[in-house]
């Protein structure tokens, strides 16, 4: 039973629960009361939140995977759902910088921020990615939680002046989970003004930033615990 963090006076430990190498594991906070005490309510609440947005974004791949097997990965409604969930992922690894963002302020001011290790490297690259790049910030704004309409019409307004046969909708036989409007996200991706070069390397970037977000903020949890005295 490895311990991973406790206070000298062993009034609260953090300790991971193994059964085996690929079986199930659980990282076990005890007296949590006593931790928080120590930790600073603050510090806690900051962790927690980027805690959610982590686990959404896990969620997020999930689903991704899932749409896949049931699917299959050529299929029209994999693309769909693929296309769904990068959006999703763009708003919520925006709100995930802003919430390490409101962390660090949070460790800063309680002096129990160590931001040359690894953890908070790793989050302070993710942080600088989506919250000051006005272009990823854009994409948040308008096309991931909120669909602005003036993206939806810049890009209509080119499918129409190109004046050329579009696909409408398309599936396969007669389930609405099998199909999907064509026309919306072909006018989506218009209007960000993103050709296929550029909405893969965007797509990379998406990906890339999904990587080691969940270990680093464990990691980053288990070392502001070993700076409390």
């Amino acid at each position: 039973m490895p311990v991973l963090a406790e206070a000298a006076d062993g009034t609260w430990q953090i300790e991971l629960l193994e059964e085996a190498a690929d079986g199930p594991w659980e990282v076990k906070l005890r007296n949590l009361g006593r931790f928080e005490e120590a930790l600073g309510h603050d510090v806690l609440t900051a962790f927690c939140q980027c805690f959610v947005h982590v686990d959404r974004l896990s969620s997020l791949i999930s689903c991704m995977y899932t749409s896949e097997q049931f699917h299959g990965r050529d299929s029209v409604p994999c693309a769909r759902d693929v296309n769904t969930m990068v959006w999703f992922t763009v708003g919520t690894l925006r709100e995930l910088a802003r919430a390490i963002q409101g962390l660090r302020a949070a460790l800063a001011k309680r002096d129990r921020l160590a931001p040359d290790s690894a953890p908070w490297i790793t989050l302070r690259n993710l942080e600088r990615q989506w919250e000051n790049n006005d272009d990823y910030r854009k994409m948040r704004n308008q096309v991931a939680f909120h669909v602005d309409p003036a993206v939806i019409e810049r890009g209509l307004n080119v499918l129409v002046g190109d004046d050329y046969d579009v696909t409408l909708a398309q599936g396969c036989g007669h389930r609405h989970v099998d199909s999907v409007l064509t026309l919306g996200c072909l006018s989506l991706r218009n209007g960000l003004e993103l050709d296929s070069d550029g909405y893969r390397e965007f797509l990379d970037v998406v990906v890339e930033g999904l990587g080691d977000a969940r270990s680093a903020i464990l990691d980053a949890f288990v070392l502001a615990s070993e700076t409390i005295n």
